[in-house]
């Protein structure tokens, strides 16, 4: 029975009225597929629009509009912090919009009989874009969550480009410790290499930082006396 019952799911779905929200299910439930793999970030199809209001050349203001657009880039980043897409991942917004706009054009499609394309595009545009403000309210949850992430994420920044004293043997296979110095005060952190091997007691540079492992990568780094 359950065969059945997914065989008919299947046909579905995939029939002509159903086929846009399907594939963009499929595409989403791939993305994460290659997010849990380690193939993508999170925020690989982030989208960030800002504008510097700052020009080096003075310029008539109204010209300047005129030319760069600045009216559509503050109206698009509106749109964007509306719908929560300044503190939440696209994807993620997305997975949350196409679960609805699924549900609601198979519904509505078999509700009414409509079993052409044309017809069902009539159907899945008003769906999806209600789907909209269900995504908007459904992620409220959760942009608290990113932006602490991305307060973390930024003090990791911070640290690129410091040098450091490694504590702890460190290689490419062995994550040791270093410490930092800063404003008279000393971080700890974790930290591996991928050239070679790094002694105690010798110095190194943060190059990156691993979310993964919550380590930094270094290099030797060699003082010119």
């Amino acid at each position: 029975m359950f065969v059945i019952f997914l065989s008919g799911m299947v046909d579905v779905l995939f029939s002509a009225p159903n086929i846009i929200p399907t594939l963009i299910f499929c595409f989403v439930m791939s993305y994460w597929f290659l997010v849990i793999l380690g193939a993508l970030d999170i925020s690989s199809f982030d989208i960030e629009v800002e504008f510097d209001v700052e020009a080096d050349i003075e310029i008539d203001y109204e010209t300047d509009l005129a030319s760069t657009g600045e009216h559509d880039i503050s109206f698009l980043n509106n749109v964007l912090k509306f719908f929560n897409l300044k503190d939440i991942p696209l994807m993620f917004f997305v997975t949350f919009w196409v679960m609805p706009t699924l549900v609601g054009t198979v519904y509505i499609n078999h509700l009414l009989g409509i079993e052409t394309f044309l017809f069902s595009l009539i159907i899945f545009l008003p769906i999806g874009f209600f789907s909209l403000f269900i995504a908007k309210f459904a992620t409220f949850p959760f942009i608290k969550m990113f932006r602490a992430l991305e307060n973390e994420s930024e003090s990791a920044m911070d640290l690129l480009g410091r040098i450091v004293t490694v504590k702890y043997p460190i290689s490419e296979t062995k994550i040791g410790q270093a410490e930092s110095f800063e404003n008279g005060s000393s971080l700890l952190i974790n930290v591996k290499t991928k050239i070679g091997e790094i002694q105690k007691g010798e110095k190194a540079m943060i190059v990156k930082y691993i979310p993964n492992e919550d380590s930094y990568l270094v290099e030797p780094h060699y003082s010119i006396d």
